[in-house]
């Protein structure tokens, strides 16, 4: 659950940040109060937070002016006048330029972070360049005197660019150039209780550590907002967002272990629902007959009902885990892996896996109850929560209680709000 330890004040007057997107195909999600202050809008955007307290700047120029994005890097931070520390790494299947730079502009010493991505199309990095390409170049930045709470701003900005839909659900820049960093992989292996079937998974512990440390990062900034309720909602809504999108990816594997399991029903004999006070095994959905059993269901939620309940019982299991000294929420990748955390960070778990079935979810957040839920669009009975015109099941995931199911003293949808993870 969020806990809010600390209490600074964001400046009234802002608006509330959106997610810009560009009909180019790149977006940024930036923290709330951010406000878009100049530019053209088309290939020059500059936004700023706090009357300047860190800006972000944007500008495309036309594609094939550089051999590669670390030349077009070292010619931006001479023209500068400042100096970096490069990094070239590949960021949605494209060559990218990572610097952290230090430069004078107008007579005031700056830092922060610039990327420079060579030769993006907006058809995606698959397609031939053609004249719709174009080279990117993303300035996020503050006065060097700027606290530690302003360079989260500043990384967290940067971090939340996305080139395409596909890059919604992965990594941001920064945090993807440090797991790059990271050199080859090296794995541990974990051994997971799914219903009736144990799975042998591996994992890297050092990517986990750098998540929980974007964790950490979206929380200070999160805080900030604590004395703020008009941004409030939102900003607790990005910074689940942002955890999730960066964890996603190392539960690939995962995922693709639990759905195989399902598929052969290793553990069908453990699911149960009850229809009109009947209780029915999973095999009275008809899934498992001899006409689908040949079809896989990855991908494909013929069942989503009975798989989130599958997956519900899993992460009620995990052990319970609360950090009160930090975020308080662990990365959904060490949570998946080691079976432990909090209401959060099993909800992230549950909603990451469900989006690799094509199974809708959304988070369900309460201030009142300083608690987390699960919510899924999936047919059948049970408690029902309204979002965006549909009526959600939620999916308590602390304790062991079916889909749908919710303890009475929570049970007023006026107490939550919905964080759903199509951005």
């Amino acid at each position: 659950m969020l806990v809010f330890l600390l209490f600074i004040l964001v400046l009234p007057g802002k608006v509330k940040a959106e997610q810009y997107a560009s009909p180019l195909g790149f977006s940024v999600y930036l923290p709330e109060a951010y406000e878009f202050t100049g530019g053209d809008g088309t290939t020059r955007f500059s936004f700023d937070f706090d009357n300047g307290s860190a800006t972000m700047d944007i500008i495309l120029y036309p594609a094939k002016r550089f051999t590669n994005a670390q030349s077009a890097a070292q010619d931006t931070v001479k023209k500068l006048e400042g100096r970096a520390a490069y990094q070239n790494f590949g960021f949605s299947g494209y060559d990218a330029c990572l610097a952290e730079l230090e430069f004078v502009n107008n007579g005031q010493k700056n830092k922060g972070w610039l990327l420079f991505i060579n030769d993006v199309n907006p058809a995606g990095p698959k397609t031939a360049p053609d004249q719709d390409s174009y080279d990117m170049m993303l300035l996020s930045y503050s006065p060097f005197y700027q606290n530690a709470f302003i360079m989260d701003i500043v990384a967290s900005a940067m971090d939340s660019l996305s080139l395409g839909m596909a890059s919604h659900y992965g990594p941001g820049p920064i945090a993807l150039a440090a797991r790059d960093r990271l050199g080859k992989k090296q794995y541990s292996r974990a051994r997971i209780n799914f219903g009736s079937a144990w799975l042998e998974a591996k994992w890297d512990k050092r990517e986990a550590s750098l998540s929980q440390s974007l964790v950490e990062r979206e929380y200070r900034i999160l805080t900030a907002y604590a004395a703020a309720p008009d941004y409030l909602k939102a900003a607790i809504t990005r910074f689940y967002r942002m955890i999730l999108r960066d964890a996603a990816p190392a539960l690939d594997e995962l995922a693709m272990l639990l759905s195989s399991a399902w598929e052969q029903e290793s553990h069908r004999q453990n699911l149960t629902e009850t229809y009109g006070g009947q209780t029915q095994k999973a095999a009275a959905y008809n899934i498992f007959d001899s006409q689908e059993r040949n079809s896989p269901l990855f991908g494909i939620p013929a069942s989503p009902r009975l798989y989130a309940e599958a997956l519900l019982a899993w992460v009620q299991g995990f052990a319970y885990e609360r950090d009160p000294s930090g975020s308080d929420v662990l990365n959904p990748i060490t949570a998946a892996f080691e079976g432990r955390g909090d209401c959060d960070s099993r909800a992230l778990v549950m909603a990451i896996l469900l989006q690799r079935e094509n199974i809708d979810s959304i988070l369900m957040y309460s201030m009142k109850h300083e608690h987390a839920m699960l919510a899924v669009d999936a047919p059948g009975p049970g408690a029902r929560f309204p979002h965006d015109k549909k009526l959600w099941l939620p999916a308590e995931t602390t304790a062991k209680v079916g889909i749908g199911l919710v303890d009475s003293a929570m049970a007023d949808p006026a107490d939550w709000f919905a964080v759903d993870f199509l951005f």
